[in-house]
């Protein structure tokens, strides 16, 4: 089924990169079949600035919108959006799964406005864990990590160097971390022009709880919590007045 491209406040998303973009059959009921387009963005500025200071690369905020189309086409309803809602607040708790987020727990869930929609918003809290090796200093990445996507030009320049050093490095070199950063995630879901739409991200909810010195100094001097969370809620109204 064509599902148009979900409303993008592009103009909000300087310091953003799509890095992915989904047309999908969601799921059906045997009165609708749900279809999706779904696009996906990351955050790039802090994470260009962390990677350059200690060699950890990481996807640490993340923003994505949805278009939903019911087949047969219907209109918004009571009995529908409670379905949708339903089923929104699950996929999205199982895409911050996908991201290796874990202790997902529901935090609020409140009716408010969204651009010019009455809509939900959903906020999660949850966990982000990783291994991360380390110099035999115990401070700084002994190299960026193999599978992070580059994001720049630079960054794949970087991260071929970072990957030959690594490997020259022995065991007895490198020791292992556990990164572990506390996340605040939410998602909003809203009926506006005919058909629902969903959007919502991840970003750190504070400092990291544990990980290499280095890293952990520079996630907490570089990525304001509060304004993460602004920005998220700023994205969110912003796709609402978009429609």
């Amino acid at each position: 089924m064509d599902v148009p491209r979900p409303a993008v406040p592009s103009e909000r998303l300087a310091g953003w990169r799509e890095t992915d973009a989904t047309i999908e059959k969601a799921f059906s009921t045997p009165i609708v079949t749900v279809y999706t387009h779904t696009v996906v963005f990351e955050e790039t500025e802090a994470r260009a600035r962390i990677r350059a200071e200690t060699g950890c690369d990481h996807p640490w905020q993340f923003f994505f919108v949805s278009r939903i189309r019911l087949e047969p086409r219907r209109e918004p309803n009571a009995m529908l959006t409670q379905l949708v809602r339903r089923k929104a607040a699950d996929g999205f708790t199982d895409r911050l799964a996908d991201r290796g987020i874990e202790q997902v727990a529901e935090r609020d869930r409140r009716e408010r406005a969204i651009g010019e929609a009455t809509g939900q918003i959903v906020t999660y809290g949850g966990l982000v864990r990783r291994s991360i090796q380390v110099a035999d200093d115990g401070d700084t990445p002994a190299a960026a990590d193999a599978d992070s996507d580059a994001i720049t030009d630079n960054a794949d320049s970087d991260a071929t160097t970072a990957d030959a050093d690594s490997d020259a490095a022995t065991d007895d070199d490198r020791s292992t971390a556990l990164l572990a950063v506390p996340i605040t995630a939410m998602v909003g879901i809203w009926a506006a022009a005919g058909d629902y739409h969903v959007a919502g991200g991840g970003v750190p909810a504070g400092p990291p709880d544990s990980g290499p010195p280095a890293v952990v100094d520079a996630v907490a001097e570089t990525i304001d919590p509060t304004a993460a969370r602004e920005t998220l809620l700023d994205l969110l109204d912003a796709c609402g007045q978009a429609d």
